[in-house]
Parts: structure tokens; C-alpha cells; sequence
């Protein structure tokens, strides 16, 4: 789930060399205090006092105290570093298409330097997330917008080759219709990213 994600750290305070029936552990009654000046650059915290409990993976039994503390990624830092910037090259992509066909290295390079650029993003964003297999939902974020990027560059190779097939009436009409869908569906695909993984707080 990262970067929308949480965090469980469960910190165990046992007796070493004390049974269970040589010794009982309890958390003083109101005896959980946090600093109020300590923060956390990524993440806001909270702190839980757990029950007591009694270890069962030895062949005796030794007390124990658990702390719990949760931790909860701040998003903000991710908004201003990939998600705004990813959606302006989208977009950038899309008003791309407002270009007359007949404007090749226009349509191209704005394309072209759109797609390179938000490649870019992505293996930088990768290279400050922790390494792992499986695709994070920031991953899915980068991976659609580069796909929604490529396509307008699929649409405008469709267009030329309509138009220098002579079919220049149907190229403007798919362009038209694209102006439209593009927007349309990544509008649709932003809104049920932010459903789906709860990104508004």
C-alpha cells in the first residue's frame, strides 16, 4: 500500500531470567507518557500499552509486556514530489493532441519529452522506495500515467497514418473523439484511485 500505508511495530519487554511464577510484569496505570516534541518525518505515530502476556515458545514460562506503536505514513511529501508533477505531464501529453497532425515535430516532441520525462520520474521514485517484488499502489500511479502518456503518442502515429492514407475526415474525427476520452478516462482512473486507496485524508 505504500505510500497510503500503516505500519505495526510491536515492541516485547520480557524477563530473562525470572519465571512467570517468580515474577508478574504490569504497566503502571497511566504510566504510558510520550514526548510531545518527538516527530517523525515520514510518518505521525501513536503509542498502546498491550496486556501482559506470557511467553509459550520456551520450555518454561517467562512474563512479558508488549508496547505497540502504529505508524502512519504521511502523505504529503508524495503529493508535491510525484502525483502533481505525473498528472501535469499527463496532461501535458493530452493538449498535445490540440497540435495540428501536420506539425509533426511538435506533436513529437512534446510527446516525446513528456514520455522521457515522467520515465525518468519513475526510476527516481523507485530508487527512494525500499525494494521489493510485488507492485506497490505508488507503482500503479507511475505505470498508468505512463501508459496514458503512450497512447497519446499511439493516437497521433494512428492519425498520421490515417491522413496519409487519405482518410484525413476519419483521422480528425478519432483525434476529436481522443481529445475527449483521454481526460474523460484518466479523470475516471484518478477518481477511483482516491476511492479505492483511501488517499484523501
Amino acid at each position: 500500500m505504500y505510500p497510503v500505508d500503516e505500519q505495526d511495530c510491536v515492541i516485547k519487554l520480557e524477563s530473562f531470567g525470572l519465571q512467570n511464577k517468580q515474577m508478574q510484569m504490569n504497566w503502571l496505570k497511566d504510566g504510558l507518557t510520550v514526548n510531545p516534541d518527538i516527530h517523525l518525518a515520514q510518518f505521525e505515530f501513536s503509542t498502546m500499552l498491550l496486556e501482559e502476556y506470557t511467553t509459550d515458545y520456551y520450555d518454561l514460562q517467562y512474563p512479558g509486556l508488549e508496547l505497540k506503536l502504529h505508524l502512519k505514513r504521511l502523505i504529503a511529501y508524495h503529493v508535491v514530489q510525484t502525483y502533481i508533477p505525473s498528472t501535469v505531464f499527463v496532461i501535458l501529453a493530452w493538449l498535445s493532441m490540440f497540435i495540428p497532425p501536420e506539425s509533426v515535430p511538435g506533436r513529437v516532441g512534446m510527446g516525446m519529452t513528456t514520455m522521457l520525462t515522467l520515465t525518468a520520474m519513475f526510476s527516481s521514485v523507485r530508487n527512494n522506495v525500499p525494494k521489493v517484488s510485488y507492485i506497490s499502489v505508488l507503482d500503479m500511479w507511475m505505470l498508468m500515467s505512463i501508459i496514458f502518456v503512450f497512447s497519446c503518442l499511439v493516437e497521433f502515429i494512428i492519425i498520421t497514418g490515417l491522413i496519409r492514407n487519405g482518410k484525413k475526415k476519419l483521422g480528425l474525427q478519432v483525434e476529436s473523439f481522443c481529445q475527449i476520452a483521454v481526460p474523460v478516462v484518466y479523470i475516471t482512473f484518478v477518481i477511483l484511485y482516491i476511492t479505492v486507496y483511501s488517499f484523501v485524508y
